[in-house]
């Protein structure tokens, strides 16, 4: 795939970006850049401490178009077998906190990040982008080691169970973009990759 927008070396250029803190040097992390960060994480506590009727009802969303469409109807028609453990609701805490900080490094390595959870939707579809960067759409993921492993080996469109790559699809599609992808963050090392 051909980037003209730069994302092809975003993990490169965030890496070289922190090099200097391993020196015991300072980087360049402005007051706007901070205080962005901060409003970022305090909405996603936000959002995630009190659910929205959308999460209590079921619906077809960018989010989960590309489920299976058995799993799509066990989920509609038995919504209290889909409860969340409380140890999922921390994962997806962290999450969204993870989700703050890797748009704050892309931010400290000079992308511009914009459109952040923009409403977008496709034949009667909605969903929310998690941003655009140099203005193509990218979707932040944390993953376990084996996911991580997948998106940094570009094996995930073999191997995609969540619908991640029809989610995506879908986000470009209502933005007129082409370039877009993942950026992808380890749970269990803080690596980054992007597919």
């Amino acid at each position: 795939m051909s980037y003209s927008n730069g994302l092809e070396n975003i993990v490169d250029n965030i890496y070289k970006s922190l090099e200097p803190l391993s020196q015991g040097n300072p980087i360049a992390l402005s007051d706007e850049n901070i205080e962005r960060t901060v409003s970022d994480i305090k909405e996603a506590l936000v959002h995630w401490s009190r659910p929205s009727e959308r999460n209590k009802n079921f619906a077809l969303r960018m989010s989960n178009v590309g489920r299976p469409a058995r799993q799509l109807w066990f989920e509609n028609k038995n919504p209290t077998e889909n409860n969340i453990t409380p140890s999922n609701q921390i994962r997806f805490l962290y999450g969204h906190l993870l989700e703050a900080i890797a748009l704050m490094l892309a931010r400290v390595a000079n992308y511009e990040v914009t459109d952040e959870q923009k409403e977008v939707e496709v034949d009667g579809i909605k969903g929310h982008i998690d941003c655009k960067i140099n203005g193509e759409v990218v979707d932040i993921k944390t993953a376990s080691r084996i996911s991580f492993d997948k998106f940094q080996k570009g094996t995930v469109a073999e191997d995609d169970p969540f619908g991640y790559l029809a989610q995506l699809s879908g986000y470009e599609e209502s933005e007129g973009t082409s370039n877009g992808g993942f950026l992808v963050v380890s749970k269990d090392s803080g690596e980054l990759c992007f597919y």
